[in-house]
Formats: C-alpha cells, sequence, structure tokens
C-alpha cells in the first residue's frame, strides 16, 4: 500500500518559507531600530580619532529612506591639562544625503548645516591654546604637517577596503556660532564672547577616507571659526591671544588639503562686512570694560590718596597741638 507525502511535503515547504520571511522582515526591522543606535556609536569613535578627545552623542537619527540624517548634542571634551569642560559643543548637525549618495564611485553630500557651535578657548599653566592641541593632534590625524615638538607624525593607517572613496559635500553651512576667549582676554567675568555670523563653505572634497574625512571636516568646521575670529580684526585681545590662534589656524591649514583651505577662506571672505561689525562691536565692549576698570581704580587711587591727606593732617595738627576744639 502507497502512501502519498506530497501535500504533506508542500505544507512543511511553506511553513519553512513563511518562517524565513518573518526572520528577515525581525531582521530588517531590528537593523532599522538599531541602526542610529549604531550610528551613534560609530560617530563617538570618529571624533575622538579626529580630535583627539572623548566625544560623545546624546542622539543620532539616521534617514536611510527620506535622506534626512540629524545628530544632536556633540561633545567634546577639553585635551589633558585644561579645565574639566567641553572644548567643543553644538546642539545638531542636518546631513542631506539620501543611500543613493554612498552607492556611487563618490561620496556625494548635498548640504551639511551644524547649528549651535559653540567653541572654548583657554590656556593651560604654559600659555598654550587648547586649540592649538587640536591643531597639533590634527596634523596627526592626517599624516601632515610637524608636531610642536618638531617630528614628523607618522602616517595614518591605510583605510579598510571600501572606505577610500572621495567624499564630496557640496555645502557646508555653520549657523549660530560663537567662540569663547575664556580668562585670556578679559571682558565679563573673564570671557570674551564672539557671536560670529553664519559662514557657508562650499564644494569641499577629500580622499583620505572615513577617518581623514572626519579629521579634515572638524578641521574646516573650527578653522572657519577660528579664522572668523581673526577676520573680525578684534582690538584689545593683545597679540599673545592673536598669535596663539593665528598659530592654531596655520596648523590646521597644513593639516588639511589645498582645496579645502581655499574653501574656508573664500568662505570666511564672503562674511567679511558681518564679521567687521562683531569685531567693532567686541572692541567697543573691551574698550568700555578697560575704561570702567581705569576710572575704578582712578576712582579708588583718589580715595586713598584724601584718606591719607586726611590721617597726615590730623596727625600734624596732634603733634603741634592744632588739634579741633570739642
Amino acid at each position: 500500500m502507497q502512501h502519498d507525502f506530497r501535500p504533506l511535503r508542500g505544507g512543511i515547504l511553506k511553513k519553512l518559507l513563511l518562517a524565513l520571511v518573518v526572520l528577515i522582515i525581525v531582521g530588517v526591522v531590528a537593523a532599522v531600530l538599531l541602526i542610529d543606535s549604531i550610528a551613534r556609536v560609530g560617530i563617538e569613535a570618529a571624533g575622538t580619532y579626529a580630535l583627539g578627545t572623548k566625544t560623545t552623542v546624546r542622539e543620532a537619527s539616521i534617514g536611510l529612506v527620506s535622506g534626512k540624517t540629524a545628530i544632536r548634542g556633540l561633545d567634546v571634551d577639553n585635551p589633558a591639562g585644561y579645565s574639566p569642560t567641553q572644548f567643543v559643543a553644538l546642539q545638531e548637525i542636518a546631513v542631506d544625503a539620501g543611500l543613493s549618495s554612498f552607492t556611487g564611485d563618490k561620496i556625494v553630500i548635498d548640504r551639511v548645516a551644524i547649528t549651535g557651535l559653540v567653541i572654548e578657548i583657554e590656556k593651560d599653566s604654559t600659555g598654550a591654546l587648547n586649540v592649538q592641541k587640536f591643531a597639533d593632534h590634527l596634523k596627526k590625524a592626517t599624516g601632515t604637517g610637524t608636531s610642536a615638538g618638531g617630528e614628523k607624525p607618522t602616517q595614518p593607517e591605510p583605510a579598510p577596503s571600501g572606505e577610500s572613496k572621495e567624499a564630496i559635500i557640496r555645502e557646508l553651512r555653520l549657523e549660530k556660532m560663537q567662540v569663547n576667549l575664556r580668562n585670556i582676554a578679559g571682558g565679563k567675568t573673564g570671557v570674551v564672547e564672539i557671536k560670529l555670523p553664519d559662514l557657508v563653505v562650499r564644494d569641499l572634497s577629500s580622499k583620505g577616507g572615513v577617518n581623514v574625512l572626519a579629521s579634515e571636516l572638524s578641521g574646516v568646521v573650527i578653522g572657519s571659526a577660528i579664522k572668523g575670529v581673526l577676520a573680525a580684526n578684534i582690538e584689545g585681545l593683545g597679540s599673545e591671544v592673536l598669535g596663539g590662534l593665528q598659530g592654531a589656524v596655520e596648523g590646521i591649514g597644513g593639516a588639511i588639503t589645498g582645496p579645502l583651505r581655499d574653501a574656508v577662506d573664500k568662505g570666511v571672505g564672503e562674511a567679511a562686512t558681518a564679521l567687521k561689525s562683531v569685531g567693532e562691536g567686541i572692541t567697543k565692549g573691551l574698550g568700555e570694560a578697560a575704561g570702567k576698570m581705569l576710572d575704578g581704580a582712578g576712582k579708588a587711587l583718589e580715595g586713598a590718596g584724601k584718606s591719607i591727606e586726611e590721617g597726615v593732617g590730623n596727625a600734624l595738627e596732634g603733634v603741634f597741638g592744632g588739634g579741633k576744639k570739642k
């Protein structure tokens, strides 16, 4: 007696196919749910590599379908030897780039907008600016220039296969930027707050892979901000501060490629009028603060002189018997 197992076999096959489809769907959903966390960890690692200090990200939202990616709450710690605060803090990075932007021979990103960037600049016990430490690390990360000690840095390890595509950013917008000079140039409570106008840097290109791209883009952002401070031509900062900032800009400029430097110069040049207005406002504020300090010191000296005069007069009257009658 023969039995026909074809329906049974067909039923098992359908169940296996159904289970496989369910597993694929679950896998895709899990990947979508986890991609933001994976991206956040990757951004933190790239930032730490690029800047040489701990970098943290509060939130990352990757838009694979929409092409809209956002990174929020990025903080970069100060280098060792400086106050335990953030060297860089920014509110948001918005990136316009769909999945197709990464699948061709080149990575093409239409727009990157960085909003709410704050850079805290200060000196250590030797007088070195923290931004100069960043510039020195940037040279090592990109394998260019020389370190502060005059030694040629070692070349970075080559990027893994598949990560060395040329990356192009059509437009980089820097909005609501502020540079704080802390305890190095006077100002209210020892801080000079420099609120910079929006800067636009166009047609950025890098061929060094993901790690070098992260380093060079960091250099472009921080270099643009510092170069903006110098272009504002703020009087009263002092030659030491200006020299330190200029040295940092030159260090960053030596660590990024010529086209990137040209793009930064062009972006800062286009904002020259607005930067001049910022510089005039800061200069006026520093002048008024210095004037008030001098005025206060003058009044203090005048009061001290009057007290000394009265004290000497009273003493002479006591010696020569010319005291006041009671």
